[in-house]
């Protein structure tokens, strides 16, 4: 039954539901004897008689019934694969398994995904938000197939596609360095701060910064993101210097109500964020277009910060 094919099968379930040799050559725009071919074949290949002949009419005898049933049910089923397909091919069926870093994964990632997904409801996202360490560990396995996380080491398990952002610093809307267009390390002198955790390069980016400048780098608030230390600064207890995707997620949260600003800070100190994908999984269409708007999005996304 291996060479059974798929036009035998779709010839036999024209035949028995035409009722006729003549009618399903008709139907598929064949001569009568390509069709009574077609069904020895199918009868050789099944090993045993579809069809009593009787004065020329072919009468379906109750193993051909039986067929039938399962023919109509491999015929859907391969119709239905062959749309699921089409659909894959055309990039609006498909699944997406991300891994984000806790800033990113709070407001920008999934705004990257509603926007990705608006125009096709029948791709279903996966979206887990863990450490940049974890993150990277979950791609390098395999396990992902996109990754957004700080810039990591070369590995040879990703592909990296970097992404430079420039930090900010959020104030509150009544502190006096509000009425400045540029903050520098003078003017946060001995500033309670809210920072990311003693270990984190950022911190220690910004504490050789502080001393380069010789003033005081004063972290208040160690925490495990940007996110958490905006309600400090709320609170006029800290000021803190942060990447643009948390500026700009909690103004999207906000929608502009919040009492704190964010103003560029000098001299330029950079948060590296990258897109991660598996070096040894071959990526879907559907994984490549994201990824591509992942960085498309950055752009927009932090213009509001």
């Amino acid at each position: 039954m291996s060479n059974i094919s798929i036009k035998q099968l779709e010839t036999f379930r024209t035949v028995m539901r035409s009722g006729s040799v003549t009618l399903a050559a008709k139907t598929l725009c064949r001569t009568q004897p390509a069709i009574s071919a077609m069904l020895v074949g199918l009868e050789k290949e099944l090993g045993f008689s579809l069809f009593e002949r009787h004065k020329g009419r072919l009468v379906p005898k109750p193993e051909a019934y039986f067929l039938l049933e399962e023919t109509d049910a491999i015929l859907e089923r391969l119709s239905r694969s062959t749309q699921l397909m089409a659909e894959v091919k055309n990039l609006t069926r498909g699944k997406l398994r991300i891994a984000c870093m806790p800033a990113a994964a709070l407001f920008f990632m999934p705004h990257v995904i509603a926007e990705f997904v608006k125009d096709r409801p029948e791709v279903e996202v996966s979206m887990m938000m863990r450490s940049s360490t974890m993150v990277q560990d979950w791609i390098a396995s395999q396990q992902y197939d996109i990754g957004y996380s700080e810039l990591p080491k070369d590995r040879d398990s990703f592909h990296v596609e970097p992404i430079h952002l420039e930090g900010v610093v959020a104030l509150h809307i009544d502190h006096p360095l509000a009425t400045k267009e540029v903050i520098t390390p003078k003017d946060l002198d001995n500033e309670p701060l809210a920072t990311l955790f003693t270990r984190h390069a950022a911190s220690e980016h910004l504490r050789v910064l502080f001393e380069e400048h010789n003033v005081k780098y004063r972290p208040r608030f160690e925490l495990q993101n940007y996110i958490s230390g905006f309600e400090f600064v709320e609170q006029k207890l800290c000021a803190c210097i942060c990447d643009p995707i948390s500026a700009a997620s909690y103004k999207h949260y906000k929608g502009g109500q919040g009492n704190v600003i964010f103003r560029r800070f000098a001299p330029v100190i950079t948060f590296d964020h990258a897109i991660l994908t598996p070096a040894h999984k071959p990526m879907s269409q559907l994984a490549k277009l994201f990824a591509e708007n992942i960085k498309r999005s950055v752009v927009s996304f932090v213009a509001v910060s």
